[in-house]
């Protein structure tokens, strides 16, 4: 039978007061920073895929480029500007939730000595499951883009999508599970004196 060791316990201290003020300071200012930035590349991106989808390829229809249909070029272009779009707000997205982890880490975690360490397991956890709603989100987008290049390849994506969301749902388990076993041990200890 394999031993199952215990869950490690707390061996850091909670930061002082002044830390909780800095870091939900920084916070703030990180948000207030990355939100705008997320708002415009989702409203670009936006209108992207409306101006492609709806005005450029049935515009395109018919036509052949060098003996190339337009419509798979111009898709093409469509899906590599959409890609720099939506990563630029997966940057800023992931200063938005480092900024949101501070915060309620500050807020919520301050009375109760929340350390540094338990913070970035909190990080881990909010950043891995935004992560898989924005990506899930920008698929949509890509979708229609990717299947009229060639059919296969949005269901290959599909799948790729599907492998890493997994990979980042068991990641954000992972780290907030370490919180919630160490949490319970040190209840059940003070329980049982």
């Amino acid at each position: 039978m394999a031993e199952t060791k215990p869950p490690p316990k707390r061996e850091e201290k909670a930061p002082s007061k002044e830390y909780y003020k800095k870091v939900g300071k920084e916070s703030r200012e990180a948000l207030i920073r990355a939100v705008p930035n997320m708002a415009l590349g989702i409203i670009a991106a936006i209108l992207l895929w409306l101006l492609g989808r709806l005005i450029f390829i049935p515009i395109s229809q018919g036509i052949e480029w060098y003996e190339y249909p337009l419509p798979k070029i111009l898709n093409f272009i469509i899906l590599i500007a959409m890609a720099a779009f939506v990563l630029r707000i997966l940057v800023d997205a992931r200063r938005a939730v480092d900024a949101l982890a501070g915060l309620a880490a500050c807020e919520i975690g301050g009375p109760y000595d929340v350390t540094p360490a338990e913070i970035g397991h909190y990080k881990t956890a909010l950043r891995g499951i935004l992560y898989v709603v924005m990506v899930s989100l920008a698929f949509l987008l890509f979708s229609d883009y990717l299947t009229l290049i060639h059919p296969g390849l949005s269901g290959v994506v599909l799948i790729a999508i599907v492998v890493w969301a997994i990979f980042q749902i068991w990641r954000a388990v992972k780290a907030v599970s370490e919180e919630i076993r160490r949490y319970s041990t040190e209840w059940t200890e003070k329980a049982l004196k």
